[in-house]
């Protein structure tokens, strides 16, 4: 494995949406991590510390294991997973190559060996049938333009028994849960996400696209349409946050 960049000119026929999510990405690579510990107040680092725990099966060992980060970002997913699941071979993979590009400045030792970054597109992922034992997805699939396909492809590329973990904000359908969120999301999260990165946009866009995506039973429903099985959700922090799991069928 390796942590040189490994780009994909596949990632450039993009639809317009995915490249205006694109170039927002790369824009605020340099101040993502400070904008999400200070718009979550640290919280983040539990929720991803969680969700990662509980990525392969228990009883699994890691050496060997196959992990796909997908949307990976700056890596903190990854590296958690490495963390975590030591000896496991691990993609970060995500379709900016500036958020990638900073955080594979990250990788040192063991984490430079077992981790390689990799420009990617979700809807069309560069790996082989059956190729992954767990994928992990924080806090990204609300950006992609065609769930269904990005769903199909996670499904395609892990293994028979093979785990999908993903850490999402879904739209809130509870009162309270509602009310937090428009508070923090049209007030404290565009602010202290412009004095974290200077871009003011995309901090207007992201509570957009939070209000715009799938509740978290839309999103279930979604994944057995697709035809992933054992199905579970896990409420963080009252619903703002939510880890769903999902395992790809045994081969009959």
């Amino acid at each position: 494995m390796s942590n040189q960049l490994t780009p994909l000119e596949s990632v450039t026929a993009l639809d317009a949406h995915g490249a205006q999510v694109q170039s927002m990405f790369t824009g605020i690579a340099h101040g993502y991590d400070r904008a999400n510990r200070w718009m979550s107040f640290g919280t983040d680092i539990r929720w991803r510390r969680r969700a990662v725990a509980g990525m392969l099966p228990a009883g699994q060992p890691a050496a060997g294991a196959r992990m796909l980060d997908l949307c990976a970002g700056t890596l903190d997913s990854t590296l958690e997973i490495h963390h975590q699941h030591p000896g496991a071979d691990i993609i970060a993979g995500d379709f900016s190559a500036g958020m990638l590009a900073h955080g594979a400045r990250k990788l040192h030792g063991e984490a430079a060996r077992r981790i390689t970054p990799l420009q990617l597109d979700a809807h069309s992922l560069p790996l082989a049938d059956a190729s992954q034992d767990a994928i992990f997805c924080a806090f990204g699939i609300r950006n992609l333009s065609d769930l269904p396909a990005a769903t199909r492809e996670q499904l395609r590329v892990l293994r028979p028994g093979g785990r999908l973990t993903i850490l999402e904000f879904f739209r809130p359908t509870a009162l309270a849960t509602r009310a937090v969120h428009a508070l923090h999301n049209r007030t404290l999260l565009p602010l202290l996400g412009w004095a974290a990165t200077g871009n003011l946009d995309a901090y207007l866009y992201l509570p957009r696209s939070i209000g715009r995506f799938a509740t978290v039973a839309a999103y279930t429903d979604l994944l057995r349409e697709q035809g992933f099985i054992d199905v579970r959700v896990e409420r963080l922090t009252l619903g703002i946050a939510w880890v769903v799991r999902a395992t790809r069928p045994e081969l009959a």
